[in-house]
C-alpha cells in the first residue's frame, strides 16, 4: 500500500520475482519444501490483502519455475518449484510445485 499511498498516480504494479532460496534436500525424488510454501504463501496472503485494499496489481512471477544457477548463491540454493538434476538434466516437482498449482487452480490461498 505504500506505493499507492506514495505514488497516488501509479497505474498498475506488478510482482516480477517472489521466492526464496533454500537449501533443498532430494529425497524420494521429491522435496518436500514446507519452508518455501510458507514463505510464498505469507507474501500472496498480504498480496491480497493489498489487492482488496485496492492496489492495482496486474501480475505475480513466481521466483522461479525451476532450479537456476544465481548471481549471488550459485548453485548452493535452489530456487525453483521443480529440482533439476544437474548432472542428468531431469526435473522432478517438489512439494511447492503441487501446492502452487493448486493454488492457481482454485486461487484460494492454503
Amino acid at each position: 500500500m505504500r506505493v499507492k499511498k506514495d505514488y497516488p498516480n501509479y497505474k498498475k504494479i506488478y510482482i516480477t520475482e517472489n521466492g526464496l532460496g533454500y537449501k533443498d534436500e532430494f529425497v524420494d525424488n521429491t522435496v518436500y519444501d514446507d519452508g518455501r510454501i510458507d514463505y510464498v504463501k505469507q507474501h500472496l496472503e498480504v498480496l491480497s490483502d493489498a489487492i482488496a485494499d485496492g492496489a492495482n496489481v496486474k501480475g505475480y512471477f513466481i521466483w522461479s519455475l525451476m532450479d537456476v544457477f544465481s548471481w549471488s548463491n550459485g548453485y548452493e540454493k535452489r530456487y525453483g518449484l521443480f529440482y533439476v538434476d544437474f548432472e542428468t538434466q531431469e526435473r522432478y516437482p517438489k512439494k511447492s510445485a503441487h501446492w502452487y498449482k493448486k493454488v492457481a487452480e482454485t486461487q484460494v490461498i492454503e
